[in-house]
């Protein structure tokens, strides 16, 4: 007897993971257009813009018409895949609402139906001449004299030529991101500028009193938090320009930290993995981001504090203000709208070395892009660290004299035996006196008389 075990969440997970393989591996690879140059990239999406009227390309249902922007509908989007044809060098411009191919008959241009839509079909193939930057005739292969041509209004079959304006047809791509990351930091120790004073991680407040009149001892145990900043600028002559389709971030890694005697700023917990964050500040001539980290101290002292004074505690340790220059990797990697083979969009999804190239030059003209196991760029700037340091240094200060609490005062003891002094002794102390100065009186009368 067989015994057949079914699990239906292997079965599900079969079938997520065929359909992510099946969806994502039907992309179309982002080759080169071949074109006079390397400016078009197939299956990524564009707007396709009339030169003179600056309308765009828009698929009506099977009918094609230039009108006002409106980047919401995907009928104004559009994305080339290489055709099958006889010319190496054709392609099918595809319409992101309807799925189809535009197409023409040698007077009229329009989307084909699902029914005609091939990619052998030679009234789908397009070349593309380029006039200038990003500005191309798009030429049908089976009428090489004829060229896509609008009066601002309908689309149609013109005769070819270079100068005629009206059959100049500017390509932006759209829906994209450049993802940018400043990485594999080399600080320039040798340039460093360090200042550091010490500072007191408790305040005025952290004392002890002892209010009795015998010495004690006391554990004294606290937490103190400060901040930490980490401040990275990068000039934007040696970056890529940041805009609406490039974000900046940047990652130093933890070992930083491990270097004691050059960078002595103790790291906190939000710092674990590195110095990361997102750099969204900017002023005239830099790229500026900071961002802080809080980091713990435990305080722990055992104090003796004599009688009827009070002691301050204090943790002492370094402050650190520290600028490094360095140079760094700008990694570079990119999403965007691809175009699968079904004709159907797959969104922000990653891109193939030849779009990362193509829109990271596009941002940037004439930026020099490195190629290693990702795309990078060389850039320079400064670190600044706000920091605190490693350890602290903890004592206890005696507090001046008239901030102790009083002593209490004694009783004085009262003799046993005083003599009350009289409430009369002065009056009694002149008749004393004028007694003696009677008798000297009469004294002196009696000496006359007998003389």
């Amino acid at each position: 007897m067989k015994v057949r075990y079914k699990n239906n969440s292997l079965h599900y997970l079969g079938f997520f993971f065929f359909f992510i393989i099946s969806t994502y591996c039907s992309l179309i690879p982002n080759d080169w257009v071949i074109t006079d140059d390397t400016d078009l990239i197939e299956g990524i999406t564009y707007n396709i813009v009339h030169s003179i009227s600056k309308k765009y390309l828009i698929s009506v249902g099977d009918h094609v018409q230039v009108g006002a922007s409106d980047d919401s509908k995907p009928n104004q989007h559009w994305s080339l895949r290489k055709a099958e044809g006889k010319n190496y060098n054709v392609y099918n411009i595809i319409n992101i609402g309807t799925g189809t191919n535009l197409d023409n008959d040698g007077k009229g241009v329009y989307a084909s139906s699902i029914e005609h839509d091939s990619i052998t079909n030679p009234y789908q193939h397009w070349i593309f001449i380029k006039i200038k930057d990003n500005t191309y005739n798009i030429v049908n292969k089976i009428n090489e004299h004829g060229n896509i041509d609008s009066d601002g209004k309908i689309v149609y079959i013109g005769k070819s030529s270079k100068k005629n304006r009206y059959q100049q047809w500017l390509f932006e791509p759209i829906n994209y991101k450049l993802i940018t990351k400043v990485k594999d930091f080399v600080l320039d120790f040798k340039n460093d500028k360090l200042e550091h004073k010490f500072v007191n991680l408790l305040t005025s407040n952290d004392t002890i009193k002892n209010p009795t009149n015998a010495t004690i001892e006391k554990e004294f145990e606290k937490d103190a938090t400060k901040s930490n900043s980490y401040t990275l600028e990068i000039r934007k002559s040696e970056s890529l320009k940041v805009s609406g389709y490039i974000s900046m971030s940047f990652e130093i890694g933890l070992d930083i930290f491990d270097i004691f005697d050059i960078l002595p700023v103790k790291a906190g917990v939000s710092v674990g993995a590195g110095i990361k964050g997102e750099i969204k500040e900017t002023t005239e001539e830099t790229y500026k981001e900071t961002m802080t980290d809080s980091v713990s101290y435990r305080i722990k002292h055992k104090a003796t504090v004599p009688p009827y004074t009070s002691v301050q505690v204090i943790a002492i340790t370094n402050k650190v203000n520290y600028i490094v220059p360095f140079h760094a990797k700008i990694q570079i990697t990119c999403k965007a709208d691809r175009l699968n083979t079904d004709g159907k969009v797959i969104q922000m999804t990653d891109v193939d070395a030849n779009a990362i190239r193509y829109y990271a030059q596009r941002e940037n003209p004439g930026v020099e892009i490195m190629n290693e196991n990702f795309f990078y760029m060389i850039t320079n700037g400064t670190l600044k660290i706000d920091g605190y340091g490693y350890n602290s240094y903890t004592y206890v200060e005696n507090l001046p004299q008239d901030t102790l609490p009083p002593k209490p005062e004694s009783t004085p003891k009262v003799p046993e035996s005083t003599p009350k002094t009289s409430e009369s002794s002065p009056k009694n102390l002149v008749m004393f006196h004028q007694i003696i100065l009677t008798l000297l009186q009469i004294m002196i009368m009696l000496q006359y008389t007998y003389q």
